[in-house]
């Protein structure tokens, strides 16, 4: 159950995913993006906390449940 799964919800104005573009199309796209936070994005230094990167998992592995 999503519900009980920790999550962040990133404000695409300033986030970096694609998710940025879609929100931003002229057309009426129906869509979700998951991904884990991450902390400097495309360098050598990229992080991302485990604890997320098994939210991501719990999630994916509920919607596809759902679908």
């Amino acid at each position: 159950m999503i519900k009980k799964i920790p999550y962040q919800i990133e404000v695409e104005s300033s986030g970096g995913s694609d998710g940025n573009d879609i929100q931003k199309s002229p057309f009426p796209i129906d869509w979700c993006f998951i991904g884990a936070a991450e902390d400097f994005v495309h360098t050598p230094d990229e992080k991302v906390h485990k604890a997320d990167i098994h939210s991501m998992i719990y999630i994916y592995q509920s919607l596809m449940k759902s679908l």
